[in-house]
Formats: structure tokens, C-alpha cells, sequence
């Protein structure tokens, strides 16, 4: 498989092998931050604080992010018929002709996982219906797999994974008439905090914590200045006789789409170095999947966006860059990998940390937790993960007591009657 930069000079990088690392979880305090141990980088609208639990925002997300916590990337895109109400990120401006079709076209071609629209009133949820179009191609294609979920009355996803690279989409059906947004998903940063490592670190006389591998994956963008390239870059040892390497390793394995390099600019012939690198993804060793791509060269990019195509087939444990040869140093400023985790059926969440339980057996949205075709049986919930009136148990496979009071339900764990008995009928679980 080979990668295909959609940028002259763009780099092509891929792939991550997995190792876990395990610390203690502490409450986040840092501004800006939120998750155990401040894991997350909060993308409020007008840089409002997040929660620091779950990364929500009472303001709303910045115009370049939606979905859960803000943290998904938000795909530019132009509409064919120059439909403002669709681009204007406003989810109250809507369709206001009777035109029951929208065309969009990427900015930037990405494999197709799902999108989110938000519509002006329920009845126009469902009745929408998604084809997509290749790059360099006008025909619209049926997704391999779609799948739909309700977020709330007035918003849908919908999950439409691709093999190849998507440069237009379109939307078509009854609810189009009441669309008022779309959002198109680049993935989320799965590299941000993740372990990285170097061959070597250059450090200059007084500044010891120059430089290091961490600095391209802390979520701060470069500067102009010499200062603070070494505290945001990374930076490798004079050339020795070993080619230079950097490599970040993640904690879970990841399904990624597309790769943002941010270069260092600061310094004359800084962002040549970067010119004819080698970049190799990898899967778990006990997969065994790896690609690798060589950049052309070329003068340096100030920053390179990267997009595999077709897409990435394994899940990632490690992303690898190597020198061109072992005269040159190597020096990142920042690595976007946007994907997401990839979770086991019945799990999601950004560290698959959450339950879900979907009919059929079925894995539910791994970014929100919704199930396509509905809950198992016996749960309920907005990601299936309580138990329905007079269910109780931990697979909500056992029935409360019919004597129980109200509407028949009852603890979860043990069973006891939440609203008292029948009359005639004493005890916890109203058997007496």
C-alpha cells in the first residue's frame, strides 16, 4: 500500500505499534485541558474553559471541531449551488428552498467514517440518505456500510466508512428540505500526550530540557523564534553515522486517516531537513502490518498535510520517522494524527473506557456510544447501557419483582423495589 500526499512536497507518514504504559490517573487542573492526567485539549468557541471530566462545552465548540467534547475535526468543504446556510456554521440558519439534494466538495480528500447533520425540526432526520463521490471521479457511489443513529430530535449521525480517499459528498431525500448543518469528520488527535522517543537530543549550553521527543506531540503549535523551537520542537544530536529517527507509540491501537506535520521555521535551512525522510506505520507485533513511504524531497513545507490512500487497513500502534541519510537532523514541530481508537465491539469512548450493548450483537458509534439498530434486549438508554423499567442485573438479564410499586422498577445491582410495593406486599424486593 502506498500514501498519497495531496500537497507538492507533502509528507506521507503512517503508522504506530503499540505498547501500553500504565500511571496513576490525577484530576486535571491545567487550563486548556481537561481527562485524566489533562490527557485532552479543550476546543471551546472564543477559547471558553471545557469541563475538566468530560471536555464539554457550555459555549460551544470552536468553528474547527464538533461531535463529543469538541474533539473531532471539523472537514472544510464548498457547496456545489453556494448553499450559505450549510457553511456558515450556524446550526439555526437552514434550507429554505425545497430543493431535496445537496452536493459538497472536500477541500481536502479524506477516507470517509462518518458524519453529523443537524436538521430544523425531527421529521427531517431520517428521510436523508448519503452517497459520496472519489477523488477524481463525478460518479456517486452508495456507502459499503451505512449506518444511522439519532443524537437528539434534531441531529443524526451517520457512519459511512470508505476504502479510498472521498473528495465530494452528497445528501439527497425528503429531510434534505429541513438540513441546516453538516459535518464531516477528520477524525480526532489520537497522538496527542502519547509516548514519543528519539535517537538522540540536541541540547544547547543552559537550556537542558531543549528539545525533547515529547515537544511534538504536547498539542503546542511552533513560534518563529529560536526560544520557542525549544520548547515546542523536537531536535536530534549532531549527524552521526546512524540515521536520526523519532517515534511515537500509542497507548491503544488507533484506525487512522490522515497525518498534519507542522515543520520548524524558525531558523535558516531548518525546514530542509525534513526533505526525503522515511516514514513507516506499523501495526501490534503480533499482527505483523507495516507500510512505509519516502518523501520525494524537495524544498521543506512549512507544514505537510498527509493522507493514505487507499486507507490505512490495520489498527496503529507506532508512527515512525527516519532521516534521509545520517548527515541530517531531524526536527518536528508538532504531529497531528487524527483517527480514532480502536475499540472492541460493545466498548467506545476516547479510550474505549465505556459500555454499550446494540441489538444483534452489533458495535455501537465508537465517538458516542449509539447502536444503529437499537438496544439489546432489556436495555435502554442513549448508549444502551441501563437497564429498562423491571430489568435489573449487570447484562440487565433479570426481571424485578412483579410486586414492585410504580412502574415495576428496580435496582440495578440488587434488585430492590425503587418505589416501594404493591399494596399487601412487604420487604426490599417485595416478596414478603
Amino acid at each position: 500500500m502506498f500514501f498519497n500526499a495531496i500537497f507538492p512536497g507533502a509528507l506521507i507518514l503512517f503508522m504506530i505499534c503499540f505498547f501500553g504504559t500504565s500511571q496513576a490517573e490525577t484530576p486535571c487542573t491545567n487550563d486548556g485541558w481537561f481527562g485524566p492526567n489533562c490527557q485532552y485539549q479543550c476546543h471551546c468557541a472564543g477559547s471558553a474553559p471545557c469541563d475538566k471530566h468530560d471536555g464539554s462545552c457550555s459555549s460551544g465548540c470552536h468553528q474547527d471541531w464538533f461531535g463529543p467534547a469538541c474533539q473531532y475535526a471539523r472537514m472544510s468543504f464548498t457547496t456545489s449551488g453556494g448553499e450559505s446556510w450549510l457553511t456558515d456554521s450556524d446550526d439555526t440558519t437552514c434550507n429554505t428552498g425545497n430543493n431535496q439534494s445537496v452536493t459538497v466538495t472536500l477541500d481536502t480528500a479524506i477516507p470517509l467514517t462518518w458524519v453529523r447533520v443537524v436538521v430544523s425540526e425531527p421529521v427531517h432526520l431520517h428521510p436523508i440518505q448519503l452517497s459520496y463521490q472519489l477523488s477524481g471521479s463525478s460518479t456517486l457511489l452508495a456507502c459499503p456500510v451505512l449506518r444511522k443513529a439519532k443524537v437528539d430530535n434534531q441531529t443524526l449521525d451517520i457512519e459511512c466508512f470508505t476504502p479510498q480517499n472521498v473528495s465530494g459528498l452528497s445528501l439527497s431525500g425528503s429531510g434534505v428540505t429541513g438540513l441546516c448543518s453538516l459535518y464531516i469528520s477528520g477524525g480526532r488527535n489520537v497522538a496527542l500526550k502519547q509516548t514519543a522517543r528519539q535517537s538522540s537530543r540536541y541540547i544547547p549550553g543552559g537550556a537542558p530540557d531543549s528539545f525533547k521527543a515529547e515537544n511534538a506531540v504536547d498539542g503546542v503549535l511552533p513560534g518563529d523564534t529560536v526560544q520557542s523551537a525549544r520548547s515546542t520542537c523536537t531536535h536530534t544530536d549532531v549527524p552521526s553515522a546512524t540515521l536520526g529517527w523519532w517515534t511515537v507509540t500509542f497507548s491503544q491501537a488507533v484506525d487512522v486517516t490522515r497525518f498534519l506535520i507542522y515543520n520548524r521555521v524558525d531558523c535558516p535551512g531548518c525546514k530542509d531537513r525534513l526533505a526525503g525522510f522515511t516514514l513507516t506505520a506499523q501495526s501490534d507485533p503480533s499482527i505483523a502490518s507495516s507500510d512505509s513511504y519516502t518523501d520525494p524531497g524537495g524544498p521543506g513545507q512549512d507544514n505537510y498535510t498527509v493522507v493514505p490512500s487507499p486507507r490505512i487497513s490495520f489498527p496503529v500502534s507506532l508512527v515512525r520517522f527516519v532521516t534521509a541519510h545520517s548527515e541530517k537532523i531531524l526536527t518536528l514541530c508538532e504531529v497531528f494524527v487524527f483517527g480514532e481508537t480502536d475499540c472492541p465491539a460493545g466498548q467506545f469512548g476516547l479510550r474505549c473506557e465505556r459500555q454499550c450493548n446494540c441489538a444483534n450483537n452489533e458495535s455501537c458509534f465508537v465517538h458516542n456510544g449509539r447502536c444503529p439498530p437499537g438496544c439489546a434486549t432489556g436495555y435502554t438508554g442513549e448508549d444502551c447501557s441501563d437497564c429498562q423499567p423491571g430489568r435489573y442485573g449487570d447484562r440487565c438479564d433479570q426481571s424485578c419483582n412483579a410486586t414492585c410499586g410504580g412502574d415495576n422498577s428496580c435496582d440495578r445491582n440488587n434488585g430492590t423495589c425503587s418505589q416501594g410495593c404493591v399494596p399487601g406486599y412487604l420487604g426490599t424486593t417485595c416478596e414478603t
